[in-house]
């Protein structure tokens, strides 16, 4: 094997891992406030807000109906896998049992369903938020 061949496929290697990585999606920083909607079945859709901080996979911050009324959230992570980045955080509502958010980011947007369970029933909303403006 020549010299040429034998230096021409590290290079060709060391191109093709490059330019792979140039078309990876950037990891997506939920921090911020996030407003929309939370629909609990079959009623109408009531306001959702949301305030995020992310530090690494660990996720912080507030949840609610409104700026005014707000819970905090513990046990909050993101994570991307396969192009897909999901949150995750629960938030003990005053009087009442936790919410378990499990969300995903979807064309800017946070998505998914927050999911109660009391008295053996097992309620779930649905959760449409976008960052405030």
């Amino acid at each position: 094997m020549t010299l040429r061949k034998t230096l021409a496929l590290p290079v060709a290697l060391l191109i093709a891992a490059s330019s792979l990585s140039a078309f990876q999606a950037k990891p997506v920083d939920v921090t911020g406030v996030w407003t929309g909607t939370a629909t609990l079945s079959p009623a109408q859709p009531g306001p959702a807000h949301i305030s995020l901080k992310q530090k690494g996979a660990d996720v912080s911050g507030t949840a609610g109906p409104g700026a005014d009324k707000q819970q905090p959230i513990s046990n909050g992570k993101v994570a991307t896998v396969k192009g897909v980045t999901s949150v995750t955080f629960d938030v003990l509502q005053t009087n009442g049992p936790v919410l378990k958010f499990d969300l995903k980011v979807v064309e800017g947007r946070l998505k998914g369903t927050a999911t109660m369970e009391a008295n053996g029933q097992k309620r779930e909303m649905a959760i449409d938020v976008g960052r405030a403006k």
